[in-house]
């Protein structure tokens, strides 16, 4: 797979939507120069890399700690480098709210099941140019192109209607609704 980069989208984007539009402000690219897992922030219609300050004193690592709502967090600063892309980014996430393509195959899996998900995957082609907004196209299709990719590949998808996808899908709410120290 190689190394990649991640592009945070910071701000509104509303074209960085799922076909179903939903929101997605989390995605990889390989079309940055050297990827190196490096994180790239979207704000205001500009690419920033985002570079740790490096300054890690004990003073501050007390400091950057804070308790909200039972849970804690931690802060970290990063100095903001504007980086301006010299060709279009290709950058690619998924759609976590989209229900996934469930595929029935010919055996059981390690777990038992007889039934694999494909997530719906979104790409986008992203141009940055100075003083003009962010050009955004979505290049990837719908859950219905997905299934089509996927029966051309000979594999056999359920309709989300089929009594195999229901309780494929009734399973894994029950499996989530299961308390943590139950699950283990």
């Amino acid at each position: 797979m190689g190394m990649y980069d991640t592009i945070v989208v910071l701000d509104g984007a509303p074209a960085l939507a799922c076909p179903e539009r939903h929101a997605l402000r989390s995605f990889q690219t390989k079309d940055l120069a050297q990827p190196s897992m490096t994180t790239y922030l979207v704000h205001g219609g500009r690419l920033y890399r985002a570079d740790n300050d490096g300054h890690r004193h004990e003073v501050d690592e007390v400091e950057h700690w804070r308790v909200e709502a039972g849970k804690a967090i931690r802060e970290q600063r990063y100095t903001l480098q504007e980086v301006l892309p010299p060709q279009p980014l290709r950058i690619y996430g998924r759609c976590d709210e989209c229900e996934p393509i469930l595929v029935r195959t010919d055996r059981p899996s390690a777990w038992g099941d007889i039934v694999s998900e494909h997530t719906v995957f979104v790409d986008f082609r992203v141009t940055f140019r100075r003083g003009e907004p962010v050009q955004v196209e979505r290049e990837s299709g719908t859950r219905e192109d997905l299934k089509r990719e996927l029966r051309g590949r000979g594999l056999f998808v359920l309709e989300d209607t089929e009594p195999l996808a229901i309780a494929h899908r009734e399973l894994a709410r029950a499996r989530e609704a299961l308390p943590l120290r139950r699950r283990s």
